[in-house]
């Protein structure tokens, strides 16, 4: 089942699309607050200095008796549903003027000065009373709750289409703001697409705003990582190809010669030369096999406790024959030392240390392999050394060895130059240090090897 689409632009379109009807709805209650409060002050206001200004009007010394009805305009022009009502009281007993339409009762009937809400005649008013300084002539002005009502909607209405206008504004220019400080990533999932297999040339980001920059930039770092592991990986399978070409060669040939052979001894001698040269066929494919599941990261997945010094005693016993073969001297000096590793490949760092000891050194030499643990400022810290009395290797060279491919030139044509990168990497991986000198007695070449120190498990005694 296919999960939902995380999309940057779909996350803020719907961030801003909810940002925005909160704000309006929110803007849309406020509005119809403000509006109401706003509407029911002006019109109290109005209901105020009309019902003065009508008190105003009045005569002091007016007889209320004078008071007739007043002039009526046409019948087509009256109305049984006026918007404002005004009523004059004498004496609370006597109206003596009103306009039209305007209930008979008191529009407030305790004629308490004031603003009131009252159901008269069945309808709902808003009034205001006042009354002169002698309590005797009373002025109530009313508007009916439904116009006050559908003045107020209708403004709400203008309001209302006015904020919509505007969110709406709002909501498409933050739409084509969105869409256009996305285009960098529509434009660099394009250029990717585009690009054809293997094409690790880092992204241009001039053109990108300040927030994606960082982001380009390591992808940039990674790419060209992945270009470098790509390049390494050719460079490894010419190499390989090149190494494996001559001693496949020879093994043809060595094989062809023993075809070829008339007698017994002649026979004889061309197969030992053939299984020296399947031999180094063997060992060369082991040792490309090894770097290139190092380079291909199979590792266990977690490294184990394990004795240094079980493991030198366990690859030595593995030399032995080739020592005595060889016509070299192996000798040991191995003091317990734990240490955190992944047994394979430290396995495979001291073969080839070994082997290529032995493999260089003159018959009749010797090779040294020790190992034990020193102080360090993490705790004890274990180490291997593999010495010999040999030629040595020139200073200017010691680091260079460690290169994959490289020989010496006095080798001879001797060894694959695989091994010591096998044991520069395994190193590596290891979060260890590696270290070259002479050999034994001041003569031939060493490798020592320092591991990462164990951290210190004697437990703390209280205080």
């Amino acid at each position: 089942m296919k999960g939902p689409t995380n999309s940057l632009r779909g996350n803020v379109l719907r961030a801003l699309v909810v940002t925005i009807l909160a704000s309006w709805a929110v803007a849309l209650v406020a509005l119809w607050f403000f509006l109401k409060q706003t509407e029911t002050s002006i019109a109290d206001n109005g209901l105020r200095n009309f019902a003065t200004h009508i008190l105003r009007a009045i005569p002091a010394h007016a007889d209320d008796r004078a008071a007739g009805p007043g002039l009526s305009p046409k019948p087509s022009t009256l109305s049984d549903d006026p918007k404002l009502a005004f009523q004059v009281w004498s004496d609370r007993t006597r109206l003596i003027a009103a306009t039209p339409g305007a209930p008979a009762t008191a529009l407030k009937p305790d004629f308490a000065n004031g603003f009131a809400s009252l159901v008269v005649d069945g309808q709902r008013w808003r009034v205001y009373s006042v009354s002169d300084g002698g309590q005797r002539k009373h002025v109530q002005v009313g508007r009916l709750h439904r116009e006050l009502d559908a003045e107020l909607r209708q403004k709400a209405l203008v309001f209302m289409g006015l904020l919509t206008t505007l969110v709406c504004f709002a909501g498409l220019i933050t739409f084509l703001a969105v869409r256009r400080s996305l285009r960098p990533v529509a434009e660099l999932e394009t250029t990717l697409r585009q690009r054809v297999a293997f094409d690790l040339t880092p992204l241009a980001t001039d053109h990108l705003p300040s927030e994606l920059r960082p982001l380009v930039a390591s992808f940039n770092r990674v790419l060209t990582q992945l270009d470098e592991a790509v390049e390494n990986e050719r460079r490894f399978i010419g190499d390989a190809a090149h190494e494996l070409r001559t001693p496949l060669a020879a093994l043809q040939t060595q094989a062809h010669v023993a075809l070829r052979a008339r007698t017994a001894p002649e026979k004889d001698a061309a197969l030992v030369k053939l299984v020296a040269v399947a031999e180094r066929n063997t060992r060369l494919s082991e040792q490309l096999l090894d770097l290139a599941r190092l380079n291909a990261g199979e590792r266990a997945p977690q490294r184990e406790r394990a004795d240094l010094a079980v493991l030198v005693l366990h690859v030595a016993r593995e030399f032995e024959i080739v020592a005595e073969t060889r016509q070299r001297s192996l000798t040991l000096d191995l003091s317990p030392a734990p240490l955190d590793c992944n047994i394979d490949e430290v396995g495979i760092l001291l073969r080839n240390l070994v082997d290529n000891a032995l493999r260089y050194t003159l018959p009749a030499g010797r090779v040294r392999v020790r190992c034990a643990l020193e102080p360090s400022p993490l705790g004890e810290a274990a180490w291997v050394e593999v010495a010999d009395d040999g030629p040595g290797v020139p200073p200017d060279e010691r680091e260079a060895i460690f290169r994959r491919f490289h020989r010496l030139p006095s080798s001879g044509g001797r060894g694959s130059g695989i091994g010591l990168s096998l044991v520069a990497g395994i190193v590596r991986l290891h979060g260890a240090s590696l270290s070259t000198g002479t050999g034994i007695d001041g003569r031939g070449f060493a490798v020592r090897v320092r591991f990462a120190a164990l951290p210190d498990e004697t437990p703390r005694t209280a205080a």
